[in-house]
Formats: structure tokens, C-alpha cells, sequence
């Protein structure tokens, strides 16, 4: 007899069921073992436990997640039989705070009366305080006035005494008025009689004045006249010895054979020229510019004398055709804000090409021009006060040095336009040129002294101390070096003089004093010239004259006549002289 016993139906989701087979006399089934069997049992029983699993584990979730919530809503209940409890205290302690402060309010309104009550009894006592102080002052008050008015009415008495002295006094004063009035009178009719006096005076006095200051031009005139005809005696009387000369020489010659006459004629030519300084010498005024509007400073030729340049008041540089005297070119180079001082034609074309031209005037600035178009390439700043001269490297045309009255030179790259070098210098400075090379300077300033720097001297462009010519007793005008020995200069000064300057001996002597008895320096910055050859200088004078000397004896060869002003600058180039003055005027002169 076999028995089956199942297990596991009430058992929690995840247990498996199990079914036990057994035998009450321990035999097995007939025809199966009982591994088999059991084999059956456990797949029976996986079935039947798979089928459900899924809804057991669903039923065990549901059956935790109801408990979860009954715990819940137990704890909620709670919470609210909790809360109404408390309201029911909250309410019974409302009404009691409620009655508290009904009795409060009206306690706090009889307060709030006894307060006021308080306060305006103390306002009444304050009130009948200060009037209790009112009427004693006003007492006071009354008491003092009436002091006052006792004072014041002794104060009349002794005014109204016063008074009458015064009238008194006045009736006296009236009297002594009117005899003053009379005297007054005397004294200004004796006054006017005495303007009249210094009138006519000081009006003799002017007219003496005038006929004095006639006299003296009349003087003047005079002295100018006679030293005009001084000059022409000493020409006539060199004209009459050249030509006795000439005379001999024909005389010799008409004695000689034909070849001797012809040899002896080309000597004395040869001679004539040597004596003027070659094919050109000037004699006569050729054409006559009005170059500038005011007063001409400085001219310039270009290297090859074919067209000037005129700086002057008008702040403008003028070019102008030698051969005609008409306008050429741009014509004007504008751009400067004051008058230029000074202008200066480049020896060469630059590196971006073509001529230019350098100006520096009063607006203490340094100007370059492009000669053709008229164009500022570059306006270079850095002087203090005015720029009184500038000048081209004669060996570099993209270097210029200029000097200015704030007493420095400055050398200056004129392809960027800057400043490379800056000298300070003891004095101000009024001209400036290069003198043997490219780093030597000469200057010439304003306490009669000339200086030759050289830029080499210090790294960096500064020059060291420089070599000092103290050649002229007042300030130096101008310096140019000689065109056929660099080691020489020619500096002009307001004393009225011309010196020849030698540096290679003793450090700078000066071999040749040029001047006239007529001359007489034209400007501040009044400027000589020489001739190309290096055989004539050239000055303009403060009487309209061109004095023209031989540098080999410093004699007076000629005086040009043709201006009506002081002559301030000059220039010599290949095509001829050209002079100008501060009436604006330049003059081109011919042979």
C-alpha cells in the first residue's frame, strides 16, 4: 500500500512543493524504481510551482505594501485625535488672551488721558513760568529806557550847544572860503600861464627835435653820399690802372711781331680774367624778383644754378627759373606755421628720388620739401625755440644737421625723419655747415664764437667738447666753408666783419679780415656768399650795397648797387650771383 504526501501548499511564495511516495511495506510500485518515480514527482511538482510563482511573489508584495499602509493610516488617526485636542486648548486659550486684552485696551486709553492730562498741566506751569519772566524783563526794560531817555536828552543839551558853535564857526569858515576862492583863482590863472609856457616849449622843443633828426639824415645822406663817391674814386682809380696797364701791354705788343702780339694779347686777357675770377664776374643788375611777401632771409641755388629758392616772412619757399626770374615748379612750398630763417638745396638726389629741399624757420621746426612736387616728406620737431639753420650732408643726402636758439644742433636722418644726435652747445646757436667729413660740424653762435664738433667723438651721436675759434667781438651771423679748401670757413658777424678761418693751423687762426668802410652787416642773420672758384666773397650791407672782396688780399674789389633795403642774404652758384633783401626783393645779377 503506497501513500502520498504532499508538501509545501501553504508555504510562502519562493518554497517549493514536494510530494513523498511511500510504502507502507517498503516494496516499490510494480515495474518502476523508485528513483523514477521520484524523478516524476519533481517535475510534476516544478510544473505546478512555476505556474504559480509569478503570483505568489505579486501576492506577497500586496500583502506587505497593506500592512505598510494600515501602519500608516493608524499613525495619521493618531496624529488628528492629537490635533483636535489641541485645538479645543488653542481655542480656550484664544478667548481667555481675548478678554485679557479687552480689559488691557481700555486700561492703556485711561493711561494714554492721564498722560495728556500731565503733559498740559506742565505746559500751563512752563507757560505762567515764562510769563512771570516776561514782566520782570519788561520791567527791567522800562527802567533802563527810562535811563536811556534821561541820557539821551542831556546828550541833546549838549548837541544843540555844539550846534551852535558850529554855526558860529561856519559863518567864520564863509569868509575864509571865499577869500581862498580868490586866491584859487590867482594861483590857476598863474597855472595856465605857466602850461602855456611849457607848451610853446616842448613845441619848440619838437621842432627842434625835427629839424635835428633832418639834420642827422641829411648827415647821414651825406656821409652815404661821399662814401659812394669814395668807392667810385677807388674803382675809377683801379679801372684807370688796369687800363694804363692794358695800355702798356697793347703798346708792347704793337712793337713785337704778329705772334708776339697775339701771345701778349692772350696774356693780358688771361690776366683780366684771373682778376675777375673767370668768365663771370657780376656788374649789373639783371633781373629783379619780388621774391617774398615781408622781408627775404635766405636764398639758395641748386648745384647746378638753374633755379633759386627765397625763404622769407611769408612762411612760404619761393622757387624761381635763374634764366627768366618766372616762377618754376610747384612754385611755393608751403607748410611752415612761421617765417623761415633759413633754406638749403640737396647736393644730390635722395634715396627715395629726386631733389629736395630743407627749411627751418621761427616755428622751431625742420621742414623737407620734395623739390618737384612740392610735397612735405617730413616735418622734424625736437628744437625748443627757433631754427635758425639747416644744412645737407655734403657726403650723405639723407643727413642734415640744423642749430636752433635753444642752444642745441641736431643731426637728423632725413629718410625716417628722425633725430640721431643732439649737441649742447654754450651759446645760441645761429648758423651751422659741414666741414671736412661727414661728422664734422662747424657753428657759429651767438657770443661771437665758432665750434667745430665732431659726432665721432662719443657713442650714440653726442659729441664731446668741440674745438672753439673765438673769431668776432659780437655774434656770428653765418659760416660757410670754402668750396676749394674744407679746411677753411668764412664766418660773418654783426661787428661788421668777414673772417677767413684756417683750422689746420694751431686748432683754428683766422688768415684774412675782410671789410669796408661802407659795410655794414645787414641782419641778425645776415649771410655771405662765395664764388664757385673760391676767388670772390660776397655780403650784403645794411645801406642796399653788395660788397664783393678778393679772398686773395682781402681788398674791396667792387660795391654793387641795386636794392633799396638792407641785404640779407646772398648766393653764388654756376649760372651767376643772386642777392636779396628785407624788402623781399632778389636781385640776379650779370656780368
Amino acid at each position: 500500500k503506497m501513500l502520498l504526501r504532499r508538501r509545501g501548499l501553504g508555504n510562502p511564495v519562493g518554497q517549493r512543493r514536494v510530494f513523498v511516495v511511500a510504502s507502507s511495506s517498503g516494496n516499490m510500485v510494480a515495474g518502476e524504481t523508485s528513483a523514477g518515480i521520484l524523478a516524476k514527482l519533481q517535475n510534476r511538482n516544478r510544473v505546478e510551482v512555476d505556474a504559480f510563482r509569478t503570483v505568489f511573489d505579486a501576492h506577497a508584495v500586496a500583502q506587505r505594501q497593506a500592512r505598510t499602509l494600515q501602519e500608516r493610516v493608524t499613525a495619521l488617526q493618531r496624529q488628528c485625535a492629537e490635533l483636535g485636542e489641541g485645538k479645543k486648548t488653542a481655542e480656550a486659550n484664544f478667548k481667555t488672551a481675548s478678554e485679557a486684552a479687552a480689559r488691557g485696551a481700555a486700561a492703556q486709553d485711561q493711561s494714554t488721558r492721564i498722560t495728556e492730562l500731565q503733559v498740559e498741566l506742565a505746559a500751563s506751569y512752563k507757560q505762567h513760568a515764562e510769563s512771570s519772566q516776561q514782566v520782570i524783563a519788561a520791567k527791567d526794560a522800562l527802567a533802563k529806557c527810562e535811563e536811556d531817555l534821561k541820557i539821551a536828552r542831556e546828550l541833546l543839551k549838549a548837541v544843540e550847544g555844539e550846534r551852535d558853535d558850529a554855526v558860529a564857526r561856519g559863518v567864520n569858515l564863509d569868509g575864509e572860503l571865499e577869500v581862498s576862492i580868490a586866491t584859487a583863482q590867482v594861483a590857476a590863472d598863474e597855472a595856465e600861464a605857466r602850461l602855456a609856457g611849457r607848451d610853446a616849449a616842448l613845441s619848440k622843443a619838437e621842432t627842434l627835435e625835427a629839424e635835428n633828426a633832418n639834420l642827422l639824415d641829411r648827415l647821414l645822406h651825406m656821409k652815404k653820399q661821399e662814401a659812394e663817391k669814395m668807392n667810385e674814386i677807388n674803382d675809377l682809380y683801379e679801372d684807370l690802372n688796369r687800363q694804363k696797364k692794358e695800355g702798356a701791354l697793347r703798346a708792347m705788343a704793337s712793337d713785337l711781331s704778329e705772334a708776339s702780339a697775339a701771345s701778349m694779347a692772350s696774356l693780358a686777357g688771361s690776366q683780366f680774367d684771373a682778376a675777375r675770377g673767370g668768365r663771370y664776374f657780376p656788374t649789373r643788375k639783371r633781373i629783379a624778383i619780388r621774391a617774398n611777401s615781408g622781408g627775404t632771409h635766405r636764398i639758395a641755388l641748386t648745384p647746378g644754378g638753374d633755379v633759386l629758392a627765397t625763404a622769407g616772412d611769408d612762411k612760404v619757399i619761393s622757387l624761381w627759373d635763374v634764366d627768366t626770374g618766372l616762377a618754376t615748379g610747384p612754385a611755393r612750398l608751403t607748410g611752415a606755421t612761421g617765417a623761415l630763417l633759413d633754406c638749403d638745396f640737396s647736393t644730390g638726389p635722395s634715396d627715395a628720388g629726386g631733389l629736395t629741399i630743407l627749411g627751418a624757420g621761427t616755428d622751431k621746426a625742420v621742414r623737407l620739401w620734395d623739390a618737384a612736387s612740392g610735397r612735405v616728406r617730413h616735418t622734424m620737431t625736437g628744437h625748443a625755440d627757433k631754427v635758425c639753420a639747416a644744412r645737407f650732408n655734403p657726403w650723405e643726402p639723407n643727413r642734415a644737421v640744423s642749430g636752433a636758439h635753444d642752444r642745441t644742433i641736431k643731426a637728423w636722418d632725413l629718410h625716417k625723419g628722425f633725430c640721431v644726435a643732439s649737441i649742447m652747445c654754450a651759446s645760441n646757436v645761429n648758423a651751422v655747415a659741414f666741414g671736412e667729413g661727414p661728422n664734422s660740424i662747424i657753428s657759429g653762435h651767438f657770443d661771437g664764437a665758432c665750434r667745430v664738433w665732431d659726432l665721432r667723438q662719443k657713442p650714440g651721436g653726442h659729441s664731446a667738447d668741440p674745438v672753439e675759434v673765438k673769431t668776432h667781438a659780437q655774434h656770428v651771423t653765418s659760416v660757410l666753408v670754402m668750396p676749394n679748401n674744407k679746411s677753411r670757413f668764412m664766418c660773418a658777424s654783426r661787428d661788421n666783419t668777414l673772417k677767413l678761418v684756417d683750422l689746420r693751423r694751431g686748432g683754428g687762426e683766422c688768415v684774412q679780415t675782410f671789410k669796408a668802410t661802407a659795410y655794414r652787416s645787414g641782419s641778425q642773420w645776415a649771410n655771405p656768399c662765395v664764388s664757385p672758384c673760391g676767388s670772390f666773397v660776397v655780403a650784403g650791407g645794411a645801406d642796399g650795397g653788395v660788397f664783393v672782396w678778393s679772398v686773395h688780399d682781402g681788398s674791396l674789389t667792387t660795391t654793387l648797387r641795386a636794392h633799396n633795403a638792407a641785404v640779407a642774404t646772398c648766393a653764388w652758384g654756376q649760372r651767376g650771383l643772386a642777392t636779396a633783401d628785407k624788402n623781399g626783393i632778389a636781385v640776379l645779377w650779370g656780368a
